[in-house]
């Protein structure tokens, strides 16, 4: 089984224009909304893909319940904590260029309690067997509890879920001790882990490396449009996407860990697995949304993945 969790998710009102400039009034071409939140995009790519996920967090008021309307359009699972109120989830503004430049303004949403998050982990712990899969992603920033995907982690260890971690900053930092399944920095991120500067493809072996004390299976350093490098226990590979028309970058990233993760569940050989997660990447580039991408697209692309093994 997959579980995902998204602490504090969004509504996404995607704002398409030709090229946004300041101190004038700019034309949208077009409004839409979508949903926003790591780990609900995870789950929706999932579907896309053919796997089910079970979706945790916590939603509130009628945005809250919009969230959970768009889950179920997906044919998602919820196990959603919903709180009723004066109060609203989350929305965030995507201003969508037709160059292919975005810009994300994004909203703090609302704090959660203490008695919130123990209810979204005792559901957790309720439902996840030994091995399963739990997606922790994205941003925490509304939980009291600063280290709250530790105390996540923590509050589950005996259930021996694998731990997929999509975050950064301290909260990466924190979580490493963890030893979690899979970890996806970027440069920037890995960078900070090792403290060091990574300016050359050997650079970023020598910092991928040095957290062999952490024990962490699959690390997934995202490149941007470069691709990425990946260590896995065959080994370290150099992934380059195949060129695609680029209309929208965010969600990439999701979608890329969402590819990982069905290889794997699949037990797929290695090079496969890389290469569905960078095409389902390609393809979400390719896509005017934030979530999502064209199945036949997707396998168009696959076979046009570069993989050089480096180590």
């Amino acid at each position: 089984m997959i579980h995902t969790v998204t602490l504090n998710p969004a509504i996404d009102t995607l704002l398409y224009l030709d090229e946004f400039k300041k101190n004038v009034t700019n034309r949208l071409q077009k409004v839409d909304d979508t949903i926003g939140g790591k780990g609900t995009h995870v789950s929706i790519n999932l579907k896309l893909l053919g796997l089910d996920s079970t979706a945790y967090g916590v939603v509130h008021g009628k945005t809250g319940q919009q969230i959970l309307d768009l889950l179920t359009g997906y044919g998602i699972q919820s196990a959603f904590l919903k709180k009723e109120g004066d109060k609203e989830s989350r929305t965030n503004f995507l201003l969508i260029e037709g160059t292919g430049d975005c810009c994300i303004l994004a909203s703090k949403g609302i704090m959660l309690t203490n008695e919130d998050i123990d209810k979204v982990v005792s559901s957790l712990y309720s439902n996840i067997q030994d091995g399963d899969y739990l997606i922790l992603s994205g941003d925490a920033t509304n939980c009291p509890d600063v280290n709250i995907y530790n105390t996540i982690i923590n509050r589950l260890s005996d259930k021996h879920p694998k731990i997929f971690l999509d975050t950064s900053g301290a909260t990466l930092g924190q979580c490493m001790n963890e030893s979690p399944y899979l970890i996806k920095p970027n440069l920037d991120e890995l960078s900070s882990l090792v403290d060091f500067p990574l300016e050359t493809e050997d650079d970023i072996v020598a910092g991928i490396e040095s957290l062999a004390k952490y024990n962490i299976e699959i690390i997934a350093v995202s490149l941007g449009g470069d691709g990425s490098i990946v260590k896995t226990p065959e080994g370290i590979y150099k992934i380059v996407p195949p060129s695609v028309n680029v209309r929208n970058t965010i969600g990439c990233g999701d979608c890329f860990l969402s590819g990982l993760i069905y290889g794997l569940a699949n037990e797929l050989n290695v090079e496969d697995i890389l290469r569905i997660a960078t095409a389902c990447s390609a393809a979400t580039a390719e896509s005017n949304t934030s979530v999502g991408f064209d199945q036949e697209r997707y396998q168009e692309l696959i076979s046009k993945v570069t993989i050089k093994k480096l180590k």
